[in-house]
């Protein structure tokens, strides 16, 4: 398994659970261990609770969170919500995934490590990691966006001096943010909602740049998506990894959006007063002395301590690992570089049309899941293919 976040979670999880692998045959490739990465990146932008409902967590049974709660006392943690099922809040979401963890003794199966190659043979893959190394019968990938940021044009270029940074930078630290500073958000989706809010402190001065009216969405896209019926099979009726398919995932998704109650903390901090909007977008940005100038299109100008920016993710494709698996010789990509995977099992195709043994979850098969791909429920969905795969596979051995 390389990548050791919701995903990479809840498939080493589900195929325990389900005894498709033993826990002495099971590795989890990682240089943040498990849940790191998620972890970092909800206290980074100032996430309190979760989007969606209760039911989208690591555990295999899918009240198992709710049971966790009430066993604990800690009902007041699920959060009400519009579209039915109670959210979680985010320290009851780890706290469950830890002990999850903890039950399957998953830190046992963890390599703290990157994966710096990896080559697949007749009968398995080889991986070369940071800690050595490894040779498996099958490999997961589930890297995310693999460091795959989107900045806006204005930054390239900026000295590394300059006080600008990205929201999911593993070096941005909120808590450091000066207790005075004039601090700007660059955003209008719920990350930059939740920062500005959370950065929101007395004494100092936190603007907003958000150049498009706020839109308002309970979910990332429509709950039809959710089912993985109808709309799925319209999707994989389109050719594999092509423009059309990427079109019609993007088209569905909710990109931009802020939670109703993300949206409620903005517009609050906004009447308080303490973050300003600004509804322009910046052009330019020049460092000065410790602190960076931004000139905005309307032709205002501000001069800020820190810069933040929430401006989401770069194409799933475009992670290190999966853009060189992807320019080699033996595994087909598509539109962007899209991989090609099948669709009833989400392992990667071949470029002679055979299916290799590297399987892919999370905002790479969006192609395939649809748009929900990168969310909770979609390492649910990957692992109910990925597992009926593996265990196919290993039925077939023991024959």
């Amino acid at each position: 398994m390389v990548g050791g976040g919701v995903h990479g979670t809840h498939l080493a999880v589900r195929l325990l659970e389900e005894g498709v692998v033993g826990r002495d045959e099971l590795r989890i490739v990682d240089p943040q261990g498990l849940l790191g990465g998620f972890r970092r990146q909800c206290r980074q932008c100032g996430m309190d609770e979760f989007r969606s409902p209760f039911v989208h967590h690591v555990d295999r049974d899918p009240f198992s969170l709710r049971d966790f709660a009430r066993a604990r006392g800690r009902e007041d943690e699920l959060v009400s919500s519009s579209v039915g099922a109670d959210r979680p809040t985010v320290s009851l979401f780890f706290d469950h995934a830890d002990w999850v963890c903890d039950r399957l003794g998953l830190a046992s199966a963890v390599v703290e490590a990157t994966v710096t190659g990896l080559e697949e043979r007749r009968d398995g893959v080889d991986l070369e990691t940071t800690a050595g190394r490894l040779r498996a019968r099958w490999c997961l990938l589930a890297v995310g966006h693999g460091g795959a940021y989107a900045s806006p044009e204005w930054a390239d270029g900026l000295p590394a001096s300059a006080p600008v940074s990205h929201v999911f930078e593993r070096e941005f630290d909120p808590a450091a943010i000066g207790e005075t500073a004039a601090v700007g958000v660059v955003g209008g989706a719920i990350t930059a909602a939740q920062l500005a809010t959370t950065v929101a402190q007395p004494g100092r001065e936190v603007t907003l740049f958000a150049r498009s009216p706020f839109r308002v969405e309970t979910l990332e896209a429509s709950t039809d998506w959710a089912h993985f019926s109808g709309v799925v099979a319209d999707l994989q009726a389109l050719p594999a990894a092509s423009r059309e398919r990427e079109r019609t995932v993007l088209e569905a998704r909710h990109d931009g959006s802020v939670a109703p109650h993300a949206f409620r903390r903005v517009r609050e901090a906004l009447e308080r007063g303490s973050v300003t909007l600004e509804r322009s977008e910046i052009t330019t940005a020049t460092e000065a002395g410790g602190t960076v100038v931004v000139t905005c299109r309307d032709g205002s100008a501000a001069c800020l301590d820190e810069l933040v920016c929430a401006t989401g993710f770069g194409s799933p494709y475009d992670g290190v690992l999966l853009r060189r698996l992807g320019a080699g010789d033996a595994l087909e990509t598509g539109y962007r570089g899209a991989p090609v995977l099948d669709d009833g099992s989400l392992r990667w195709r071949r470029r002679d049309g055979s299916r290799s043994r590297l399987f892919v979850t999370g905002a790479a098969a969006q192609q395939v899941l649809g748009p929900f791909a990168r969310n909770v429920i979609g390492a649910r969905r990957a692992g109910d293919l990925i597992v009926e795969a593996l265990a196919s596979q290993r039925e077939l051995r023991a024959r």
